[in-house]
């Protein structure tokens, strides 16, 4: 075989580019940035400061804008460093294939392959671009990445096979002319489809409808205000400054800041359990995560293959029936498959027969021989086709006619089937070829379960998380393994079943199924968005391309470094290593970081609107203004160097125990409650101080800062917590900078 000329390949380089399905796994630097700056609460604040500007208060546009700045940039950067470390991670791995070439063969990269190239691989060789086969033989083919089976599938050559990229060659050899490359493969055509703008998650929702909510409340103040002003002759001027200081004084200026130092130290933690966070938003979702959907390969499994049992015709074990599979497996040598290899791993003695031939093994005949030196044939395969080789069985040491026991034979391996278990057949015999021999036994190899699995998903039901799983294994590969790290298991759907389902029905059955079997990735997808739209936070943990459509959909895309680069590049959080237990961390610190923005909220929303609400109805009956637009802004801000140290509160552990979630109707009603309470304590501490005591403009302004401030920190430390607050101790950084303010609370008006 020639191949490609070298000038045919340069023109062909030009025509169809490099071999790559993306430009890059990583985000540029410039879209990081720009993302941090659409948040509703930033793009408020700016259009305020902008505002404040134009009307000639530069003090204060200055001060908010640079809130916004360091927030954004704090954001920034730790994104940022999870991309440099995930570009790090991908140039650990550069893929080189032997290629032919002016009939030579070449090691090249991988990106450097064109359409028109001959590709030579052996076994483990991953398959480089959509290919052709031209020549091949016992060619078994890894698909897992697309279709979530466990186990290889072996292919029949033919004039129309094809092998898809991004798959492993298991076993065989073949030459393969590409006939795809790049953004034209099949997987190229998944990666343009996952490129469109990922979805809102549940934190951006609660974060965007709590930016509208502040917003219709600032309008409404601003211009309920500004009317009242107006109508009472009060100068244009001074009525639009009060009104805009009002609007700030309702504006949670502090958000992002407390968000971003949060996020930022959570993700700190995380990534000292190896837990890499691409976008600092999503810990809050994970926080607020209610299931979990995951394959088992390597997540409730090992993901290696191993020996189960080795058991005699009738289900006894047996050493002899593990030694002779181990003999064939190490004598063999057409054939390199992830069966043997687990068989080896079986730690029997190394055999002391030497190979005098061998059967090659071939998916037509699915069994594998080796004949030894002393005339013994040990064959081993599937159970079906080594039954037909044998005329015997061998019964307490004795050897009898098989045809009454085939049946049984049969019908005991689908046992073990549907118990999950890959059954191989075990036989031997005095002959040189397949024919005549004695059945010895099976082998049952599993993906066993990992051994701290039951109590990862314990934590998790401890969280209130529900562990959903969805894999392309067959049922009964998927029950085996949920029965054993105690996944529910009383029903099951597969992949046909639910192709029959419309979406409602398939939402009816997601409330009382946690096990999805023989499912593609259509249907994975199709099952996260089901779940989506029951109203829960969902979670999906996967690392192949037949993952990526789900990772895409899901509030929270975990994946794990060793995952193909499309899974990677559509995941939000990378884990290093693949550990439901650090998952069951992260969710604990997600959800300390959200209860501690939730307190922020209701506080300091709360709190505002009260005095806001307050100053508005002062303004109308008092003959000067209640509080002067600089005094508001400074209260804002000193009541917000508190909720800042909320960052660091401490949170009750009942609060950690179950999902929390943005409430938005709640929060508008808890706004509007504490806020007409502060509000009537407000107007009567003016009465009392015009009316009873008779202060003067300025004292009144100094005495209701000074109660102000007071309140909102009191307000901090009861409402920091569901329990009766001095049951529930708040951080150190907490009451020290409680105290500090209400030191400021009385040096201010006394200095003013």
């Amino acid at each position: 075989m020639v191949g490609l000329l070298a000038t045919d390949v340069e023109e062909r380089r030009r025509l169809y580019g490099l071999n790559a399905v993306s430009e890059s796994s990583t985000k540029p630097a410039f879209n990081l940035l720009v993302r941090q700056f659409t948040n509703p609460t930033v793009v408020i604040l700016s259009i305020t400061s902008v505002i404040y500007g134009l009307l000639g208060n530069f003090h204060d546009a200055v001060l908010i804008l640079f809130l916004i700045i360091a927030s954004c940039l704090l954001t920034f950067t730790q994104e940022f460093r999870a991309e440099l470390t995930l570009k790090q991670l991908a140039s650990r791995l550069k893929v080189f294939v032997t290629v032919i070439r002016d009939n030579q063969e070449q090691r090249i990269p991988i990106e450097l392959i064109v359409p028109g190239d001959l590709v030579s691989l052996t076994s483990g060789d991953f398959i480089p671009a959509d290919l052709k086969v031209v020549h091949g033989e016992n060619l078994s083919i890894d698909e897992s990445i697309l279709t979530g089976e466990s186990f290889p599938k072996h292919k029949d050559l033919g004039m129309d096979l094809e092998l898809e990229m991004g798959t492993y060659l298991v076993s065989g050899s073949c030459i393969g002319e590409v006939t795809r490359t790049g953004k034209n493969t099949k997987l190229g055509k998944l990666v343009q489809k996952l490129a469109t703008k990922d979805i809102e998650t549940t934190f951006e929702v609660g974060i965007r409808k709590f930016g509208n909510l502040v917003a219709r409340a600032i309008i409404f103040l601003v211009i309920f205000v500004l009317i009242g002003n107006l109508i009472l002759n009060r100068p244009l001027l001074s009525s639009v400054l009060f009104s805009l200081a009002l609007a700030i004084g309702l504006t949670p200026q502090m958000l992002p800041v407390i968000i971003s130092v949060c996020l930022s130290v959570r993700a700190r933690q995380l990534a000292q359990r190896k837990v890499l966070i691409r976008r600092l938003d999503v810990i809050e979702d994970l926080g607020t995560m209610e299931v979990l959907c995951t394959d088992k390969t390597g997540t409730l499994t090992t993901g290696k293959l191993e020996v189960a049992k080795s058991v005699d015709p009738f289900g006894n074990p047996s050493t002899r029936v593990l030694t002779l599979a181990y003999e064939n497996a190490s004598l063999q040598e057409s054939s390199n498959n992830s069966i043997d290899k687990a068989i080896l791993r079986a730690n029997s003695p190394k055999p002391s027969r030497k190979k005098v031939k061998e059967f090659n093994f071939s998916f037509s005949r699915r069994i594998i021989s080796v004949l030894l030196d002393d005339g013994v044939l040990i064959s081993k395969g599937a159970v079906r086709e080594i039954l037909d080789c044998c005329t015997n069985i061998q019964i307490n040491n004795s050897i009898v006619q098989i045809s009454n026991y085939k049946l049984e034979l049969q019908d005991r391996s689908e046992e073990y089937a549907a118990q999950g278990y890959k059954v191989i057949a075990v036989a031997s015999g005095i002959s040189n070829q397949e024919s005549g021999l004695t059945f010895e036994g099976f082998i049952l190899i599993e993906d066993p379960a990992k051994i701290d699995a039951p109590d990862s998903l314990s934590k998790l039901k401890q969280l209130g998380v529900d562990l959903v799983l969805i894999t392309g294994d067959s049922r009964a590969s998927a029950l085996h393994i949920a029965k054993k790290v105690a996944i529910p298991h009383e029903k099951t759907l597969i992949g046909s079943e639910i192709d029959l389902l419309d979406n409602s029905s398939l939402l009816d059955k997601l409330r009382d199924c946690f096990i999805f079997a023989e499912i593609d990735p259509i249907q994975k997808s199709r099952i996260v968005q089901a779940i989506r739209d029951s109203g829960k936070t969902v979670g999906f943990l996967g690392d192949g391309i037949n993952d990526s459509l789900a990772l895409k959909m899901s509030d929270v895309s975990i994946s794990v470094d060793s995952a193909v680069e499309i899974a990677k590049s559509a995941s939000s959080v990378v884990l290093l290593e693949k550990d439901l237990s650090v998952i069951a961390d992260g969710i604990k610190l997600g959800r300390r970081t959200f209860e501690n923005t939730m307190k922020y909220v209701k506080i300091t929303i709360s709190a505002s609107f009260g005095n806001v609400l307050s100053m508005a109805i002062a303004s109308f009956f008092l003959p000067f203004l209640p509080m002067l637009p600089t005094q508001i802004l400074l209260l804002n801000f000193l009541s917000d160097l508190p909720a800042l140290a909320i960052s660091w509160d401490k949170v009750d552990e009942e609060d950690l125990a179950r999902p929390s979630q943005w409430q938005m109707k709640n929060l508008g009603h808890f706004m509007i409650i504490f806020g007409l309470a502060s509000t009537i304590f407000d107007l009567l501490l003016f009465l009392i101080g015009i009316s009873i005591l008779n202060g003067s403009e300025s004292e009144v302004r100094s005495s209701w800062f000074a109660a102000s401030l007071i309140t909102e920190i009191a307000a901090i430390l009861i409402l920091r917590t569901r329990r009766k607050s001095w049951q529930s101790k708040p951080s150190r950084y907490l009451i020290a900078i409680s105290l500090f303010v209400l030191l400021i609370s009385w040096l201010v008006p006394a200095l003013g």
